[in-house]
């Protein structure tokens, strides 16, 4: 009989994780898969395991410093351990089996909608930061602590471009964010979190849950912008995901690649290139059905049509693999499908 293997995510709650087991320097590197000699040496020489470059991200100019490397190794396992730990139900991302539609599902049926960003979040999370949760929250000793922000801030903050920042940010500065889950229960509000982004909902956002909600975010050293107010009379878009008429719908970057997809697909005539169209409109078309729900008609139609494509798909692959001497016929059937209207 196979045993059952544990799910590697959110197994227990942060009171029961090894970060609050009293841990030594020795200990630290035990679960890092590395000795303390050898951690202490990749502090002394972070910097040759960091590439520091920078983007433009979501249009926006971002500082990078990516660990590589023995240091990448180390932030990946860190990550590891972390995501084991048990996260609020408000926090959608960073967390496995939880995306984009599901955070903004969480507001559907609202009537009015509040959003916004904490200002360069990651880049405001100091050492300090860190040092305050791994000492006086985690429980770490000084020393354990301060040997876990060696190895994890770059330059001071948090590194943009780590792995092991998003679930680390996020429970470094849980209480900030428990703290504003409390203000929107106290008044029967919607909450969700996807990174930096807040998004509060309810029949009624009042000016007044904004301003204690910003004097929170404010008193643990944060800054606010890109506030925005808006109702369910028009299209409300959460994190890229449109709610319209009481239900999540698709991004309209999804609508577009199924139009261009259908419309290349007419436009060519050689097999190999439909063939790559047709897994590109799959992909989509399979986007689109999660985003509308399998069961909606919107989401049965989307079946069908993707069903058409994988049995248009598998003659296509029966012309491309036709034999030397059967090549007159494959040509007959790749000028009849060419007159088939694909949408």
């Amino acid at each position: 009989m196979k045993r059952r293997r544990n799910p590697p995510y959110e197994r227990y709650l942060f009171e029961h994780s090894p970060w609050v087991q009293n841990l030594t320097q020795r200990d630290l590197a035990n679960l890092l898969g590395f000795s303390k000699d050898q951690l202490e040496a990749l502090i002394r020489d972070k910097n040759m395991w960091i590439s520091r470059r920078n983007e433009m991200i979501g249009g926006k100019p971002r500082r990078l410093a990516v660990p590589f490397g023995k240091l990448r190794g180390v932030h990946e396992r860190l990550k590891f351990h972390l995501n084991k730990i048990k996260q609020p139900d408000y926090l959608f991302s960073p967390r496995k089996g939880r995306g984009q539609r599901d955070n903004a599902e969480r507001h559907v049926g609202q009537v009015q909608f509040l959003s916004l960003d904490i200002r360069q979040f990651y880049p405001s999370t100091t050492s300090e930061h860190i040092f305050r949760w791994a000492h006086h929250e985690a429980g770490l000793k000084a020393d354990v602590a301060g040997m876990l922000v060696h190895l994890i801030a770059v330059d001071g903050r948090m590194p943009f471009g780590s792995p092991i920042s998003p679930v680390l940010t996020a429970l470094v500065h849980r209480r900030m964010f428990d703290a504003i889950k409390q203000i929107c229960d106290a008044r029967g509000l919607q909450m969700s979190l996807w990174v930096d982004d807040l998004t509060i909902s309810g029949r009624e956002v009042r000016g007044e849950v904004v301003d204690e909600i910003r004097a929170q975010i404010r008193k643990s050293g944060f800054d606010t912008h890109k506030i925005h107010f808006r109702t369910a009379n028009r299209p409300v878009v959460i994190t890229g995901v449109p709610i319209q008429g009481g239900r999540v719908m698709a991004p309209r970057k999804v609508h577009d690649r199924i139009r261009a997809g259908y419309s290349d697909l007419r436009a060519s005539n050689d097999d190999g290139i439909r063939e790559q169209i047709i897994d590109r409109l799959l992909s989509a078309l399979g986007t689109y059905r999660y985003h509308v729900g399998r069961g909606t008609p919107e989401g049965r139609v989307a079946a069908n049509r993707m069903h058409a494509l994988r049995a248009r798909r598998s003659k296509l692959v029966v012309v491309t693999t036709t034999k030397p001497q059967d090549r007159s016929a494959a040509s007959a059937q790749t000028i009849s499908d060419a007159s088939i209207p694909w949408d």
